[in-house]
């Protein structure tokens, strides 16, 4: 999403914006009011904004006070200007600063989406070219540190980016924001010492030097939690090539964090990322030969071997609670691909409260009848997903996003972004926008509707941005699309 700030000392205009537009479905979201200039700089060293929508005359700072005030401290924005009547000389000093576009009150509903949409286009080209420069450096700095890059042709690489150094030892972090986020997220991170890669699912790995983790962690928690990203963080690593196995640690723990109570979340981190767990292997208990037995439904073998490790960690419960835990991700990740979200957190929840052997017994038991039912081997759709798959398909012509989906299934919408493009094949987004156009498209060539009028039928507020989304798709407008076929 883009961000908006809206600006106004008239409290009818500040809110009568904020409910003129169907922003979601525009591709942006306001997300901070303010009443003066003064009050809006104020709120840009805290909430990050892509969008100012901000009234010209205001007391104590005017909108081209705050407009200048952002671009000293740096602040990359694109600027509509509001005003009551035609001032030429503040338009001209308005167009010197860069603003897009200059509207008069009242706001003309069609000229300020025209406005916002012309400003999304920019900012998506931007985007594109920042990220291509980002990707090939991430590129290279992730099939190093996951040992598919020999040092030599990285260090070829590396000089191409002088500027850049990889600490070690290090601190690494995982996070997890909605894609649309990604690349806004990346360059807020990396104006300090952190290094930011995006990794090839679409998370951040961050890299800090042990000197400035405190500090950047305290920097960094505010815009995480302004954009209700998911951090999980690691403790020193001494080698580059201790990152495979801290990465693994770091996505298990970040999938938790999403799915678990607040209660329960550091419990879990502690689990997999303590430092008395690292001096142990958990992955030594579950064998390659029992992960085969499980392979062959040689249930009563490995449930016998596995009940004997857990007789010996019997008198350590973490331990035995981090190795079920562990026994339980490789079952998951092989054996148990159709699991239902409620079963998933369910079982989670009675692992990180196992006392015994007893009921590490009872848990497994629960597990392998599951096996048995879901079948080896056979990829399905996770439940989760069918049920909104269903949902999407039934309610496509509605305004829906990961988050209404969120709220409405009980999931967080982070991780159920990340299952949806994982099962479904395409990002949510895309998959929308691919069944809407499939949807007006059959309309276009069995209706004699109106373009425009069949893209709200299929869910686009916007004419103009319906538009868009065709001759992306379709490469032709609607109406030539449909003379091209009728």
């Amino acid at each position: 999403m883009i961000r908006v700030m809206i600006v106004d000392d008239e409290p009818l205009i500040l809110d009568g914006l904020t409910y003129l537009l169907d922003w979601e479905t525009l591709g942006f979201e306001v997300v901070a009011k303010a009443r003066n200039g003064r009050e809006a700089l104020e709120l840009s060293r805290t909430i990050a904004f892509d969008v100012l929508i901000t009234d010209i005359k205001m007391p104590e700072m005017t909108g081209l006070e705050l407009i200048e005030a952002l671009k000293e401290e740096q602040e990359e924005v694109k600027a509509i200007v509001l005003s009551g009547f035609q001032e030429f000389d503040l338009i001209k000093k308005g167009l010197v600063l860069g603003i897009e576009n200059y509207l008069l009150k009242p706001v003309n509903e069609d000229e300020l989406v025209s406005s916002l949409l012309h400003i999304k286009d920019k900012l998506d080209q931007q985007d594109l070219g920042e990220e291509s420069i980002l990707i090939l450096r991430d590129h290279s700095i992730w099939r190093y540190m996951m040992g598919k890059m020999p040092l030599r042709e990285f260090q070829e690489r590396l000089a191409l980016y002088p500027e850049l150094t990889l600490p070690v030892p290090f601190h690494l972090g995982l996070l997890k924001v909605e894609d649309s986020d990604s690349v806004k997220v990346q360059k807020q991170i990396e104006t300090g010492p952190s290094i930011c890669v995006t990794t090839p699912q679409g998370d951040l790995m961050i890299l800090w030097d042990p000197a400035h983790v405190e500090a950047e962690l305290e920097r960094i928690t505010p815009i995480v939690d302004e954009r209700k990203g998911i951090l999980v963080t690691s403790g020193r690593v001494e080698e580059i090539g201790e990152t495979p196995r801290v990465m693994k640690e770091l996505e298990r723990a970040s999938e938790l964090k999403m799915i678990l109570p607040d209660q329960e979340q550091h419990l879990a981190e502690d689990m997999i990322l303590s430092p008395s767990i690292k001096t142990i292997d958990v992955r030594n208990y579950l064998k390659p030969e029992m992960l085969e037995g499980l392979a062959n439904e040689e249930y009563g073998r490995v449930r016998e071997e596995l009940g004997n490790v857990f007789i010996q960690l019997s008198s350590d419960p973490f331990l035995l609670k981090s190795v079920f835990l562990d026994t339980f991700f490789q079952m998951k990740g092989r054996f148990l691909l159709s699991l239902e979200y409620g079963q998933y957190v369910q079982i989670i929840h009675e692992i990180l409260h196992i006392e015994g052997e007893e009921d590490a017994m009872r848990l497994l038991d629960t597990c392998m009848k599951w096996m048995e039912r879901e079948g080896q081997g056979e990829e399905k759709r996770s439940p989760i997903i069918q049920t909104v798959l269903t949902y999407i398909h039934q309610h496509y012509s509605e305004d829906m996003s990961l988050k209404t989906l969120g709220h409405r299934f009980h999931i967080n919408p982070i991780y159920l972004g990340q299952l949806f493009q994982k099962e479904a094949g395409d990002s949510f987004t895309k998959y929308l926008n691919k069944l809407r156009i499939d949807r007006a498209k059959k309309l276009l060539l069995n209706s004699h509707e109106k373009a425009g009028q069949i893209g709200k039928r299929v869910g686009y507020t916007d004419a103009t941005y319906f538009y868009k989304q065709f001759k992306k798709y379709e490469n032709a407008t609607p109406s030539e699309w449909r003379k091209q076929r009728v």
